[in-house]
């Protein structure tokens, strides 16, 4: 008899813990705008951004981006983005949601980096910093950008792409 009461124990247990785990997977939001990954490959546009009022379905591209923050900028005409903050491999939000004719500033915080585009949307005008995939930007320098062209916009450092160092805009 004890056995039994033991075992109808364990297994109680056992089932409160598994429930407990799926509730809480279920209920937490996190900091990060990755969304389910999109389509967004062989050299789609990842889509059109959404429509202001869901988030933007961000391409598969960024589903191994060092980091998860993310900024909803929308509303105002200049935004940061932070190069290499504290001298890590990432941008700084990771993920960016902005309105069309947004500036973007990508400051670069730590040497050795530098912003490739991966993808953007036809008639897009984020055209990197200049030189080669290997050529980075001084510490301290800024690469400025204004987008005007709405959809998907990826984009990573050269030397740390393998790394994870990518990034997303979704223009709105």
């Amino acid at each position: 008899m004890t056995d039994g009461i033991r075992r109808r124990r364990l297994l109680g247990g056992i089932g409160a813990m598994a429930t407990a785990g799926v509730l809480a997977g279920c209920s937490t939001e996190t900091s990060g705008g990755g969304g389910d990954g999109g389509d967004g490959g062989g050299g789609t546009d990842g889509g059109d951004g959404g429509d202001g009022g869901s988030t933007p379905s961000w391409p598969s591209y960024l589903d191994d981006a060092m980091g998860d923050t993310s900024q909803d900028a929308r509303g105002e005409s200049e935004v940061t983005v932070a190069v290499g903050p504290d001298g890590s491999l990432a941008y700084d939000p990771v993920y960016l949601r902005v309105d069309a004719g947004t500036t973007v500033n990508f400051e670069f915080e730590s040497p050795s980096h530098n912003v490739k585009p991966e993808s953007q949307p036809d008639g897009g005008s984020l055209d990197g910093t200049e030189g080669g995939e290997m050529d980075v930007v001084d510490q301290g320098e800024t690469y400025s950008v204004t987008l005007d062209t709405t959809g998907i916009y990826t984009y990573y450092c050269g030397p740390h792409e393998t790394t994870g160092m990518k990034g997303g805009i979704s223009v709105e």
